[in-house]
């Protein structure tokens, strides 16, 4: 089975170094190439989509109770007051943790019950953000004709779409995630904090917003970057990029795409045995329609 997937890219002129598997040398390349061309997509840290929820991570109530780790108690205390040598063990040895945790919050001036559960939510909702921060998204959508996100995502239509296949055996496909969209957030409960693998993390990067449902995303995700880089790559930030060129099938060419990137494109499809298609204005709707050309 594959799954046919596209990304909406503007024409980011913006140039860096890094190694060409194609010229076999490191060179100085534009942002736009690097991703067409040579196959390397650099994810997005959530912490700078548009969406202020995307990605944000919502807790019951219980999954308070599920840190296991004392230190994590330890350190989220310690940002609001010094701990004296007995208080700490009293954190990282009591059998009831809430008690210690109030009691200690009475010596430096807490209000018992409220307090703690206050500064365990500030404390985990930091550590959250450093696990938001450690996390990679590539955006992609099952449609390679949507107006809007010809409009937002490549440049007002000037832009281009890539297309990706991805087969089972691919070592990106177990990345792959659908993206849910619904009203109500997706919110981690005690028995998402006990379990090990993790999948929590990628309930909640993977959960938008209803208002977003004609985006028809899906994402790859991961915290863990040594896990799908492919040894061969050779790039100073592996750690954050994806090599997809071997997933590259075609180019779709923006409506109002400059003759100049137009003929690149074409160039770059011919010599490499990539489809090319041109995106037009239907004359009778307000749909997009792709024109093979290559």
């Amino acid at each position: 089975m594959e799954r046919k997937l596209f990304r909406y890219r503007p024409f980011n002129t913006e140039k860096i170094n890094c190694y060409s598997d194609i010229h076999h040398k490191v060179i100085n390349i534009e942002k736009w190439k690097l991703e067409a061309f040579e196959g390397i997509v650099q994810p997005s840290s959530p912490l700078y989509f548009n969406d202020p929820y995307d990605c944000e991570f919502c807790f019951q109530s219980d999954a308070l109770e599920s840190i296991p780790d004392r230190e994590t108690y330890l350190h989220i205390l310690e940002k609001s007051f010094s701990l004296k040598p007995e208080e700490k063990n009293r954190i990282l040895y009591s059998e009831n943790i809430e008690r210690a945790m109030q009691i200690i919050l009475q010596a430096h001036g807490g209000n018992l019950s409220a307090s703690w559960e206050d500064i365990l939510q500030n404390g985990l909702r930091e550590c959250m953000n450093t696990i938001k921060d450690a996390v990679r998204v590539v955006c992609l959508s099952e449609v390679y004709d949507s107006t809007l996100m010809w409009s937002h995502y490549a440049q007002n239509h000037t832009g281009f779409c890539i297309e990706y296949d991805f087969a089972e055996s691919d070592m990106f496909y177990e990345y792959l995630y659908p993206v849910t969209y619904t009203k109500d957030r997706y919110t981690v409960s005690k028995t998402d904090m006990l379990n090990e693998n993790g999948e929590w993390i990628y309930k909640s990067t993977c959960s938008k917003s209803d208002v977003w449902s004609y985006e028809k995303e899906w994402r790859i995700v991961t915290a863990n970057f040594n896990k799908v880089m492919p040894h061969k790559l050779k790039y100073p930030d592996g750690k954050y990029v994806l090599d997809l060129k071997e997933n590259i099938k075609a180019f779709y060419l923006g409506a109002k795409i400059s003759e100049d990137y137009e003929k690149e494109m074409t160039q770059f499809g011919k010599e490499n045995s990539i489809g090319i298609y041109q995106m037009t204005l239907s004359p009778n709707t307000y749909e997009l329609n792709a024109k093979k050309i290559l």
